[in-house]
């Protein structure tokens, strides 16, 4: 089957779009972060910084595009990676607004996977998630992903505390659903 999307490096030419979304207040709803406004030199930077020569070698860094169009449409990320442990955070945002409910995250976050679990040799993944964002959830779980634990009030969000999804899945349960 042929995937929708596609995972590629990120380059500089994406600070724009990136630019766009990090200043999208809605986009930071559905996101653990806090909003704040975010100059084009700042992502020009953090670029720089995530994907040249010098990268971190705790994290991998991508550019989500649609296979039709090659349009960038989001980032997914390893976080954290702790290469004796063998496990990292997985953070994924589909900036363009147009481009969300479609499919493209869950593409991607099995893609993602295979990457971590297949080529890296990582044994377990593992997100955070705001429990009240059950369209991420569903995805998380069709990817093969389970609720682990929550964190009750461990953001403040809209005025108040909210609680967060801790969700994980290891290698062997990536190979279940490959049967």
């Amino acid at each position: 089957m042929r995937e929708p999307v596609y995972l590629r490096a990120l380059e500089q030419s994406d600070a724009i779009l990136m630019h766009q979304w990090h200043n999208d207040r809605g986009l930071y709803e559905l996101l653990g972060g806090t909003f704040h406004f975010v100059s084009r030199r700042a992502v020009e930077e953090w670029l720089e910084r995530k994907t040249g020569y010098n990268a971190p070698r705790d994290e991998v860094s991508l550019a989500v595009c649609v296979t039709t169009s090659g349009k960038h449409i989001g980032n997914i990320y390893l976080r954290h990676i702790d290469w004796c442990m063998r496990h990292a955070e997985m953070q994924i945002l589909i900036g363009d607004t147009g481009e969300r409910a479609k499919g493209f995250g869950s593409s991607a976050i099995r893609q993602l996977l295979a990457y971590a679990f297949h080529e890296l040799g990582l044994n377990r993944m593992y997100l955070y998630v705001l429990t009240d964002n059950s369209a991420a959830i569903r995805s998380y779980e069709r990817c093969g992903f389970s609720v682990e634990g929550t964190l009750r009030g461990h953001l403040m969000k809209r005025g108040g505390p909210c609680d967060v999804h801790v969700m994980g899945m290891c290698a062997c349960d990536s190979r279940r659903d490959d049967a």
